[in-house]
């Protein structure tokens, strides 16, 4: 659990501390770059987020419901998102109010640990029937 912390914290500190094409002098274009740490970012937080989840309940049909969850995130809200954010307004780092509201939700592993307080509210309403 301590791991998945760090990892969280981690990604957050030094989300900023790199770019592929400075590290990797790779010649990516900036939008090709931006989409990179986009998903570097959101597998690193997910995959630290599961690994909370799995230690936390030690449940693998639980584990595998946020597993599900991070592929939606992944494969569908992500590039929903990459898609508005690039032809709105680029690779610029600021967003304009929904566009930030809307990263926070996805590139940060906002719906894997809402699925904690979730998974309690089920377990408390089936142990009170």
């Amino acid at each position: 659990m301590l791991l998945s912390f760090l990892v969280l914290a981690g990604v957050y500190l030094l989300q900023d501390a790199f770019s592929l094409n400075q590290s990797l002098a790779l010649g990516l274009s900036a939008e090709t770059d931006f989409v990179l740490k986009k998903l570097i970012r959101i597998v690193l937080n997910d995959t630290a987020a599961l690994v909370l989840i799995y230690a936390w309940f030690y449940d693998a049909k639980i584990t595998r419901l946020a597993f599900l969850l991070q592929l939606v995130d992944t494969f569908i809200l992500l590039p929903v998102y990459l898609v508005l954010k690039l032809s709105i307004e680029g690779t610029a780092e600021i967003s304009v109010p929904l566009l930030s509201q809307l990263h926070r939700l996805i590139v940060n592993p906002t719906l894997i640990i809402l699925l904690i307080p979730a998974i309690y509210f089920q377990r408390i309403m089936y142990s009170q029937k």
